[in-house]
């Protein structure tokens, strides 16, 4: 759908309520970004101080700096737009990716309390599901308050399944997969793709040192 043919363009004029995940996410995140960075840019400073290649761990560390205000700014702009009365619906991810449905695709909403990874917690989990089990939106608990479901559960009139009990992704997946994520729907793979990422960022590190202490030889 185009956005020059509705009035709902997500700017501070859309009439629509929005929602944005709670402050306390960003804060975490905000956390253990400084974790990260800090032990590894304090380890090359110590390796490159006095007389080694310095600058090139400024520049690195400022390029750094530039993608988490990209993040930053990212996050900020992640939101779901919608309003009881309103016939559109609208989901800006992190990634800036942005989708349109209207509210009479909906055909019915899933809800379930889902266990976090680690099975020592759980958290809701919706999905408003259109025809043929296409997924038009889902929100996790991990991304968004227990208010932010209810209000968007309020916007739909439709039939609502709810999974009783506290249930696995993995069952879920037997009997919703399409209410599912990619990665969910196929954690194999996933698992696969975040080993190799982890690997790769491993051995661009290793390199950049090894580069390091060459240019202060």
């Amino acid at each position: 759908m185009s956005r020059n043919s509705t009035p709902y363009d997500l700017s501070a004029r859309d009439p629509r309520q929005r929602i944005t995940p709670p402050r306390s996410l960003f804060h975490r995140g905000v956390i253990a970004g400084l974790a990260f960075l800090g032990p590894v840019f304090g380890v090359l400073y110590i390796i490159v101080l006095p007389d080694g290649p310095w600058l090139a761990v400024v520049i690195t560390q400022i390029v750094a700096i530039l993608v988490a205000v990209g993040a930053i700014i990212a996050y900020f702009r992640i939101g779901i737009w919608f309003s009881p009365d309103a016939p559109i619906v609208s989901e800006r991810g992190f990634f800036g990716r942005t989708v349109h449905f209207a509210k009479a695709d909906a055909k019915y909403m899933l809800l379930a309390e889902v266990y976090t990874s680690d099975g020592l917690e759980s958290r809701p989990t919706l999905a408003v599901m259109g025809a043929d089990d296409r997924r038009l939106l889902r929100m996790r608990g991990q991304y968004w308050s227990p208010e932010h479901f209810d209000q968007v559960a309020a916007a739909f009139s439709v039939p609502t399944t709810r999974i009783p009990g506290t249930v696995s992704t993995g069952e879920v997946r037997e009997d919703y997969p399409a209410s599912l994520y990619f990665f969910e729907r196929h954690p194999t793979a996933f698992i696969a793709v975040a080993i190799g990422a982890t690997a790769a960022t491993a051995a661009i590190l290793m390199v950049a040192l090894t580069y390091l202490r060459s240019l202060g030889a």
